[in-house]
């Protein structure tokens, strides 16, 4: 019997993923629960497992295809179905001139149009005219068409020329795909507004670097990033607007009365969204192992769906490549997202003295229809009140 193996629905909303490599071909004998096909849906990439012992008779869809949730994967054949053909059942191919096998293909050989001329050109460049379509007289092969072949070959793939010059055209696949779909919908949905502050914090430095040395006894790398999640959740308590979402359809704001803090990293195919579930329940050091955990496992294209899911308020660290300010692109369906820019050491003016101070360049991005400006200056005032002042926040639950 012929049994369908269609790609399931995995939950969380997927419609629709992209095959990214197969693990089997057709002809191959597979067992219950062995990876079939690793497919791509919403920034995490799944291993598939076949429900069935038996024989691939066909691989439906190419690598790099996108197929919906419900399309047909593999067809497989039962174990019991599949046996070897009697020797007397295969047909005799016999004609005047010999014995086919029907396994063995015909091979068509058609003449080539061309010029002596053209021909040794080719040759010259080492290239096969077979098959080519000439554009001369009769369908004869010029020497424009074997140079054109020439370029072909050597270009990669996707080149191509413009008006202007050549050009590369590479396919929207994978994650790149996915970002630039969320981007769009964002940049459609959402009425966003940026706004810009630094926060001196040459005191939480000092926290951080006595601290230092006790989490690395931990395995566990400080940086300043578990002290923003902590200062941004006091400022989303004190402003709940900003953690929270706008239902449009029912016409009602949706206030979040939990944390759950989505963490931008940069991986080799885009951006990925991690996220930190009940973030205020978790001490600096719990969340400074638990996102260099997700962070790990999101670069290596590990991550599990859960774990890019439910955020609530979103944080991006675009200082790691140098930048001080930005306008982040909202996490649709959130309503606010914050940016941390390069941290750097700048001269400021403190009681009328030119102090060097290290100073972390924030860029609020937040969705108008919901927050006005008032609120969101408010918000970044609490992010940066607790950054400047430590002692607002616990360090390893003291």
């Amino acid at each position: 019997m012929l049994r369908e193996f269609k790609f399931p629905d995995v939950g969380e909303g997927i419609a629709e993923g992209e095959i990214v490599r197969w693990l089997v071909k057709e002809g191959d004998w597979i067992k219950e629960d062995q990876e079939l096909v690793e497919v791509e849906t919403d920034k995490a990439v799944l291993a598939l497992n076949s429900p069935y012992t038996g024989k691939i008779e066909k691989l439906h869809g190419n690598e790099g295809e996108i197929v919906k949730v419900g399309a047909v994967l593999t067809t497989v054949r039962d174990t019991e179905d599949v046996a070897p053909a009697p020797e007397s059942d295969k047909k005799d191919s016999g004609t005047v001139v010999g014995s086919l096998s029907e396994e063995k293909e015909i091979e068509i050989v058609r003449p080539v149009l061309a010029t002596p001329a053209v021909r040794a050109l080719a040759k010259e460049m080492n290239l096969d005219l077979t098959g080519v379509k000439g554009t001369g007289p009769g369908g004869r092969i010029t020497k424009e068409d074997v140079e054109g072949l020439a370029e072909k070959i050597a270009a990669p793939v996707g080149a191509g020329v413009d008006t202007y010059g050549p050009i590369e055209k590479i396919p929207l696949r994978g994650l790149r795909r996915t970002v630039a779909k969320r981007m769009a919908e964002a940049s459609k949905r959402v009425a966003e507004v940026t706004i810009w502050e630094d926060a001196d914090i040459t005191e939480l430095e000092q926290v951080r670097s006595k601290e230092r040395k006790r989490a690395e006894a931990q395995g566990v790398k400080l940086t300043y990033l578990p002290f923003l999640i902590k200062a941004s959740i006091a400022a989303l308590k004190a402003h709940p607007y900003l953690n929270a979402s706008l239902d449009e359809t029912a016409g009602e704001i949706v206030l979040k009365r939990y944390y759950n803090i989505g963490i931008a990293v940069d991986t080799s195919d885009g951006l990925i969204v991690f996220v930190v579930k009940e973030a205020d329940r978790k001490n600096i050091l719990d969340l400074a192992r638990e996102g260099a955990g997700l962070a790990e496992k999101a670069r290596h294209r590990k991550i599990d769906l859960p774990e890019l899911r439910g955020s609530t308020f979103t944080i991006t660290n675009y200082g790691v490549v140098g930048a001080s300010y930005g306008t982040p692109i909202i996490n649709y369906p959130e309503v606010a997202i914050l940016g941390l820019g390069k941290i750097e050491d700048r001269p400021v003016a403190r009681d009328g003295q030119i102090v060097i101070r290290k100073i972390m360049p924030l860029s609020l991005a937040f969705d108008h229809r919901v927050i006005d400006g008032v609120e969101a200056g408010r918000f970044l005032g609490v992010v940066i009140q607790h950054l400047q002042d430590p002692d607002l926040m616990l360090v390893d639950g003291r």
